[in-house]
């Protein structure tokens, strides 16, 4: 799923390449491409750093793209939309219905 999403969200993004997010990222022009590669045919992974880097380039949340199922992903980006006293709220509202 992190290799769908991830290619899913730059395409959104408007970003063209997968050079062209490695370099956003900070990786070194002649690497951008192959690792960014690597990352959406998952024959790598990447750790919490990269992960960090790569949601606030994408403008998204680190959740969104290692959600476990489309659902999931839809809820954190809509959450990730609202204000903090707006998810507060909210969490508090889905508590006391659990």
């Amino acid at each position: 799923m992190f290799a769908a999403r991830l290619k899913q969200a730059r395409q959104l993004r408007g970003i063209a390449s997968q050079r062209a997010l490695g370099v956003l990222m900070g990786l070194d022009k002649k690497l951008a491409s192959s690792r960014v590669n690597r990352y959406e045919t998952e024959v790598s992974g990447i750790d919490l750093d990269g992960l960090g880097r790569l949601a606030e380039v994408l403008g998204v949340p680190m959740a969104y793209l290692v959600a476990e199922d489309e659902a999931t992903a839809a809820v954190v980006l809509a959450l990730s939309k609202l204000t903090a006293s707006q998810r507060a709220a909210l969490a508090k509202k889905f508590a006391q219905e659990l």
